[in-house]
């Protein structure tokens, strides 16, 4: 007889199944033998003591190669320094290389190339006074065109001769 304390429902059993498998696995896991759960402590403790190991050997390696370090870096800069001094030498040598009699030419070419180099910078400049001098010619309007008068025949005087012939022209008319 059903009982009003009693509920029940239909529900698919499959699921509730799956469940009570489940909390027998976990119930199988956290009460295994004590064996069991010292066993994987120890493993725990041996993988750890081997991390441990390999820390401290490669700490050991790290050590070694720091102290090698010091010796490396006196070579270094003693290599550095005798670099510098192998450029400073070279140097001086260059500079103390070359005469003064050595550079004569070359100063004297020099010089007559700046004296060349100014001798066309005024004539530039004089050419460009002339240009401007044109251009303004140039823009300036004519005031009043004048007519052209007739020019006289050229005529020949009868003893010159070929080379010496003179020509009888007017004079030509400013503006």
């Amino acid at each position: 007889m059903v009982r009003d304390e009693d509920e029940f429902e239909l529900i698919p059993m499959s699921p509730i199944r799956r469940l009570e498998k489940r909390m027998e696995r976990i119930e199988e896991s956290s009460t295994g033998s004590p064996r069991n759960i010292i066993g994987d402590i120890i493993d725990i403790v041996r993988m750890n003591q081997q991390l441990v190991d390999e820390l401290a050997k490669s700490s050991d390696a790290l050590r070694i190669e720091l102290s090698k370090l010091p010796g490396k870096l006196d070579e270094l800069i003693m290599n550095v320094n005798q670099l510098v001094s192998f450029i400073k030498a070279s140097g001086e040598a260059e500079v103390g290389g070359v005469s003064e009699e050595a550079l004569k030419p070359l100063v004297e070419k020099m010089d007559e190339m700046v004296k060349t180099n100014k001798v066309i910078s005024e004539k530039n400049d004089s050419m460009l006074e002339l240009l401007d001098e044109i251009s303004k010619g140039l823009k300036r309007p004519l005031a009043k065109t004048m007519p052209m008068k007739q020019l006289l025949p050229m005529t020949r005087t009868p003893m010159a001769t070929p080379t010496t012939q003179t020509l009888r022209t007017t004079k030509p008319i400013k503006i």
